[in-house]
């Protein structure tokens, strides 16, 4: 049984009767309590929420979404948070930055309570209130801020120990050479199924919004916070997603080409019925300017293994879809990737953006120039055409309505945040990630191959924040400077290159 203190947490104890006042007063367990009269103190605050992570860590129940910062568990900040100059924020844009640290810490602390078979020991408003009133204080006291500053750190997902135990630079041009054809293969097999309509079509659930109506909406309500990141209301964010949901056309009927939803089954994730879609909005540095990222991820039960040492097939497999909009609301840039962070592809329109080649270097890139359509509602939903087992994006194509020939099944649009915090047939609730931001029993034999790579068991699924893109060199699919760093605008006057690999 979870206890709420111990003999040796004197402090901790002191606090109880506070807390249990508090809760009082919120009427019943499970609902927030009012909270007390007078202000608690930082240390106070603190040791409260260090409590309830003890508690929680007790119970094995962890969550790797986001990075802590050390003395405020209350805080979780991801990669774009951690990319700004923090050091010369002003005191409204420190307000801003920890709303959004905050925002990540009152999820990351709502998944876990919700895995929690006592979750009713703890009140999560109470808590929330307290560390509010913390964030506000942190904002105009620059001797806390200092010292949160020099606490801010997002790890990288590559293990530098392993490079150089697994003699990283003899490996290197192996690793190239291999990754190159790969690629190469990939490069192949796109847009040659651009006339095979697939045996079903996967589109999200209707009505389906009018892209013209839900841009002209997001244009009137769009605004920014002060650190210049796009905010949209609630009602915005869900018709934004709405519209650019892709439709997926699988190239057979077999159960692990069907898209679903992850449960928990005889001691293993499967993935089953319904169909649905994992989302999340995010954000890129573009020129300056920060611009959205609509993200939909899918899972499928297998990769299936063509024979028993292939070396990539395994226990579920996904695909990750992204859309870039620019400033006006428009597509930018599709990307993808593989919830293992393998084979991210990119499809930039070819007359906005092109790869800059000296940006590159020696890393590998796979860029997939698209020719936008005219019609601007086929551009906003796209065709995305998926391999039988591999899942790999074969092509994608752009119609203002779907094929009548395939057959169609409706997917939801479900929050990411659902899989932190799965229901288990038992009535209780597990995430589908380990602590490591892994997903267990996904591990795949390449594992042992890359071990030199630096790379946390590659080819296994993984939760977001933790996608290793590239095993030559270190990028990651959430970092918020991707696009700065790889493309340049196009001209008018020029012509995107014919070739669609660039090193």
């Amino acid at each position: 049984m979870l206890k709420l203190c111990r003999p040796h947490q004197a402090f901790n104890c002191n606090l109880l009767p506070l807390i249990l006042v508090a809760w009082a007063l919120g009427g019943c367990a499970g609902q927030p309590a009012t909270p007390p009269v007078a202000p608690l103190t930082s240390e106070a605050c603190t040791t409260a929420w260090q409590d309830v992570e003890r508690q929680l860590q007790q119970a094995g129940i962890q969550d790797a979404q986001g990075a802590q910062i050390p003395n405020r568990p209350y805080l979780r900040v991801n990669r774009t948070l951690a990319d700004f100059n923090l050091a010369d924020l002003t005191p409204a844009e420190r307000h801003d930055w920890l709303h959004h640290a905050l925002t990540n810490g009152e999820r990351a602390l709502h998944v876990r309570l919700a895995r929690l078979e006592k979750r009713h020991m703890f009140d999560p408003g109470w808590l929330i209130h307290c560390a509010r009133q913390q964030v506000a204080v942190l904002a105009t006291d620059s001797r806390q801020w200092a010292d949160l500053v020099s606490n801010v750190k997002v790890p990288d997902a590559y293990l530098d120990w392993r490079r150089t135990l697994g003699a990283y630079p003899l490996i290197r041009p192996v690793l190239a050479y291999q990754v190159r054809r790969l690629q190469a293969s990939q490069l192949r097999m796109f847009g040659v199924q651009t006339d095979n309509p697939g045996v079903r079509q996967f589109s999200p659930k209707p009505p389906e919004p009018d892209p013209a109506v839900v841009t002209s909406i997001l244009i009137h309500e769009r605004s920014r916070d002060r650190l210049g990141l796009p905010v949209f209301s609630q009602d915005g964010t869900e018709k934004l997603l709405a519209t650019h949901a892709p439709h997926l056309v699988m190239a057979t009927e077999k159960s692990y080409d069907r898209p679903g939803t992850p449960r928990w089954k005889d001691g293993r994730w499967v993935i089953g019925p319904p169909a649905r879609a994992y989302t999340l909005v995010t954000q890129v540095r573009w020129q300056n300017q920060w611009l959205p990222q609509l993200v939909y991820v899918f899972w499928f039960d297998e990769r299936p293994k063509p024979h028993p040492l292939d070396i990539y097939g395994g226990r579920l497999d996904g695909l990750i879809w992204r859309v870039t909009l620019d400033e006006n609301g428009q597509v930018l840039m599709y990307d993808s990737v593989h919830p293992c962070g393998c084979y991210h592809q990119w499809y930039p329109l070819s007359d906005r953006l092109r790869l800059n080649p000296d940006a590159v270097g020696d890393e590998i890139m796979t860029v997939l120039p698209l020719k936008a359509p005219d019609n601007q509602q086929a551009m906003s939903r796209p065709i995305v055409h998926l391999a039988s087992g591999t899942h790999y994006v074969a092509n994608v194509s752009f119609s203002a309505t779907p094929n009548p020939i395939t057959e169609a099944t409706s997917y939801e649009l479900i929050h990411y945040d659902r899989l932190r915090a799965l229901p288990d047939s038992t009535g209780l609730h597990r995430s589908l990630f380990l602590p490591n931001g892994l997903v267990a029993g996904t591990e795949r034999l390449e594992r042992f191959l890359l071990w030199g790579t630096g790379v946390l068991s590659p080819g296994a699924m993984r939760q977001w924040g933790h996608h290793a893109t590239a095993f030559i060199g270190k990028r990651h699919f959430d970092d918020p400077d991707l696009l700065n760093r790889y493309f340049e605008p196009v001209q008018v006057s020029e012509q995107i290159p014919g070739a669609r690999q660039s090193n």
